[in-house]
């Protein structure tokens, strides 16, 4: 047999005629099962890298947007309610406590205080039309309040009459239609923005509603429920510009002893913690399955282009070049990457889109869904990394195969 002289100019031509994308087309679809397997295995290291980044990016989206509408720069509760208050404030989980002794009235006097604001919380009763589980109940002062106001979505500057209600984005009802809590009857007057936090399952009233709510609840409800008068559960504490928040909250704890402080850090650290603890069990896992998967991902295509061989050294002989060859093989493995990177992407989003509200309450965290650009650079980010993984499995096979001499090739074939 003669060997065939390449010109340049021949190589070149005989390149051309082969399309390359037609052959990478053709390649996938004559192996499906291993291409299968290759991309669930991408599959499920895209699913894996994008629920941590939406879950990271969704509960940082809800902290922002609850932390910038939340008024105070702190928080004082009773010390040993201190991980209620947290729980209420982040995740809505229903509490009720009060100061043992009438202190909190001190908190206005204490230098650098320019503003305090009382809250009373109560937890309502399960089974309300309203919503599935029992809410929480925050009464307030209208008069001295400076919480609520920013957290309103539509209606702004609402105010509250006798029996309103401004309830959270998660309370089923209308704005004007009637909800009912310990028998009483309230109206909505107003609905807060969508944030993530424990004020989406809230409901907010007068002071003076709660009492008479109070007073009625043992003819009107199943349970009855007690407000101490004069007792509230937190005090909110807008610091004068030129304190500092941390000092404040020192004097505070030190001039009403069994009183605790709460910051918008301390919001934050506490979400980290609880944020990172997540974010590091699913980055392990997914350098558990990418560990896992290179090989796996390696072995299949070193056994593709073992039986692909002759096909290559063909396409070397016709005077494809060892780059188009290279090239060839990667593109296969980058489309494969693609899709399996798109399919795990999608996977995941289907399950936070139906699930969302269940997965933020089961790993107790804030959350809200991230903006549209943000999902999309992170998909995007997964699919580069998804390309990046598929390219490293199969860059040596391709290699090895694109070095080998296509006549010795075709010879053994032959033999």
């Amino acid at each position: 047999m003669v060997p065939v002289v390449n010109t340049g100019k021949w190589s070149e031509k005989i390149t051309a005629q082969l399309n390359f994308f037609k052959l990478v087309a053709r390649n996938i679809a004559n192996r499906p099962y291993r291409n299968l397997a290759t991309i669930f295995a991408i599959a499920i290291i895209a699913a894996t890298l994008f629920s941590a980044f939406y879950l990271i990016g969704g509960a940082q989206e809800s902290l922002d947007a609850g932390i910038s509408r939340m008024g105070a720069d702190i928080l004082v509760v009773p010390e040993e309610y201190s991980s209620a208050a947290q729980t209420v404030i982040l995740m809505g989980e229903p509490n009720s406590f009060f100061f043992k002794d009438a202190g909190f009235e001190q908190i206005a006097g204490i230098p650098g205080v320019a503003k305090a604001s009382l809250q009373i919380y109560v937890g309502s009763l399960a089974g309300q039309s309203c919503c599935s589980a029992p809410v929480q109940i925050i009464a307030i002062d209208p008069e001295h309040d400076f919480t609520v106001s920013p957290w309103l979505k539509e209606n702004p500057g609402v105010m509250l009459g006798k029996d309103d209600i401004i309830v959270g984005n998660m309370i089923v009802g209308d704005i004007g239609s009637d909800l009912k809590f310990y028998g009483h009857t309230f109206h909505i007057a107003g609905r807060l923005a969508k944030t993530g936090m424990g004020v989406d399952m809230a409901v907010f009233m007068r002071t003076e509603d709660a009492y008479v709510m109070a007073d009625e609840s043992p003819v009107k409800a199943v349970q009855r429920v007690t407000i101490p008068r004069g007792m509230v559960s937190a005090v909110l504490v807008k610091v004068d510009p030129s304190a500092s928040p941390t000092g404040v909250a020192e004097k505070i704890r030190t001039q009403i002893p069994g009183t605790k402080t709460i910051t918008p850090n301390g919001l934050l650290n506490a979400v980290s913690v609880q944020l990172g603890a997540i974010t590091r069990l699913l980055y392990s896992s997914m350098l558990a399955v990418t560990f896992i998967s290179i090989p796996l991902l390696a072995f299949i295509s070193a056994m593709v282009a073992n039986e692909r061989r002759k096909e290559v050294a063909i396409l070397r002989a016709l005077g494809a070049k060892k780059t188009y060859v290279m090239g060839l093989m990667l593109a296969e493995s980058f489309s494969l990457a693609i899709m399996g990177g798109i399919l795990g992407i999608c996977a995941a989003m289907v399950v936070f889109v139906g699930f969302e509200d269940l997965i933020a309450f089961s790993l107790k965290i804030p959350f809200i869904a991230p903006p549209l650009l943000t999902i999309l650079a992170d998909a995007c980010l997964t699919l580069v990394l998804c390309i990046g993984i598929g390219g490293i499995s199969s860059l040596y096979p391709a290699i090895i195969i694109a070095r080998s001499e296509p006549y010795e090739t075709i010879r053994k074939g032959e033999s």
